[in-house]
């Protein structure tokens, strides 16, 4: 790694302005940093890996550097995040963050990162889009008779997610508790797999990104989102919160992060970067067509939701009974 003096450009301090061009109605900067990584801790092609790809596109090209990803993946996503958390806090090391890694993983399995010291937030861009989709063989087409159906038929749902403590088993566990319905939890190996239990009647209902394919080709019926708007794609159907579900948290958010101990004023760069991507259309779109839901928070307000969200899963989990491995 080419060491910080090195690679500060002569004349510049870290929070420098260089007027280089405009991209819509903000400045470029100029980061003082030829080449920066980005760990991406996820294998390649996936949906983080493309998040990452394109914040990486866009921190470059306004901040006239060059981001570069590296994809660390395995152990679902904490041994990159480690290596990030290992990497020297100079400003050269950025980190895509995934909710999950962060909030619910500290507690199911060991991990070599306090996720709450040994790092700093700089800015939330995306969150996951996922949606609760029942069979057409249920005969129920909104969350009112989906609740209606299983307090008339007590130990008749069973619903299906691609693991214990995963983030849909969770969600599912959220939304029955404030359902007040009760339902059996069947674990699958793969998304895949627990989708085609849906598409084939084995279970009544899974809140997955992968549902959103079938129920658009109206193989399954959609019932309501765990996000904070309702997609594009389905402005007819409903949030968790318009449907009465206001204390469900849903999780899956996509963050920046580096090392704790980055110098600050090159976090503020970075952040101002991100907050200009997240107002431009085209960044938007971009995201949206990759399937994630466009969610900007500064770094304050993500550090601030991490510890609370940190808190809550753990909780919640115990509350699960989730043995931790």
């Amino acid at each position: 790694m080419v060491v910080w003096a090195k690679r500060v450009k002569s004349g510049l301090a870290a929070a420098a302005f260089v007027l280089t061009g405009a991209v819509g109605s903000f400045a470029q900067e100029q980061y003082p940093i030829e080449t920066v990584r980005m760990i991406v801790p996820y294998a390649p092609g996936g949906g983080g890996d493309i998040t990452g790809r394109m914040i990486a596109e866009e921190i470059s090209k306004r901040l006239n550097t060059t981001v570069v990803v590296e994809n660390i993946g395995g152990a679902s996503g904490t041994i990159g995040t480690e290596k990030a958390a290992r990497a020297k806090p100079d400003g050269a090391t950025l980190l895509l963050a995934g909710s999950a890694i962060f909030t619910t993983a500290p507690h199911l399995t060991q991990i070599g990162f306090d996720p709450l010291k040994d790092f700093v937030a700089i800015a939330n861009v995306s969150e996951s889009v996922r949606m609760l989709s029942v069979p057409p063989s249920l005969g129920v087409k909104s969350y009112e008779e989906l609740v209606a159906y299983g307090k008339a038929n007590p130990g008749m749902l069973n619903y299906a997610s691609v693991g214990l403590g995963s983030t849909g088993h969770i969600i599912g566990v959220e939304f029955l508790r404030g359902a007040g319905v009760e339902a059996r939890h069947i674990p699958y190996s793969g998304a895949s797999q627990a989708v085609q239990a849906l598409l084939s009647g084995d279970v009544q209902f899974v809140i997955d990104a992968m549902v959103i394919p079938p129920t658009r080709e109206g193989k399954l019926v959609p019932i309501a989102v765990p996000s904070e708007n309702r997609l594009a794609d389905f402005p007819d159907v409903p949030t968790f919160r318009e449907v009465g579900l206001k204390d469900v948290r849903t999780g899956g958010w996509q963050a920046v992060m580096a090392p704790a101990g980055t110098p600050p004023e090159l976090v503020q760069m970075i952040e101002g970067a991100l907050k200009a991507a997240a107002e431009s259309p085209e960044f938007q779109t971009a995201l949206t067509r990759a399937g994630f839901s466009p969610r900007f928070r500064t770094g304050a307000q993500l550090q601030q939701e991490l510890e609370a969200e940190y808190a809550y899963f753990g909780e919640l989990l115990k509350s699960m009974e989730v043995s931790r491995k």
